[in-house]
């Protein structure tokens, strides 16, 4: 790898003719229209957070992967409703008659 980094596959066919349409809205040349497109993601703060994120989740796959996943039935239990509604008390509440 040089000091640039890799080396980005080039665009197909379909690709290249699209980023010299949109290149050609904006009056650039498609090596300008990529070159800023891609300086700009660069200082995207959301774009640079998906980078960390992309290291961080390999190590955060060990860790749930090494936590204890056995579950207790009381863990998993369903709870009843405690206060089931019927649809004449739904109708009422929509209303604004509710208690």
């Amino acid at each position: 790898m040089d000091q640039n980094g890799s080396q980005v596959p080039p665009f197909e066919p379909e690709e290249y003719a699209r980023v010299e349409a949109a290149a050609g809205i904006v009056g650039k040349s498609p090596e300008d229209f990529v070159r800023d497109a891609a300086l700009k993601a660069a200082s995207d703060p959301f774009l640079k957070a998906l980078g960390r994120t992309r290291d961080r989740v390999p190590q955060l796959a060990e860790v749930f992967a090494t936590q204890d996943t056995h579950t207790r039935a009381s863990d998993t239990a369903t709870w009843p409703d405690p206060a089931p509604m019927s649809s004449r008390d739904l109708h009422t509440s929509q209303r604004g008659h509710a208690a």
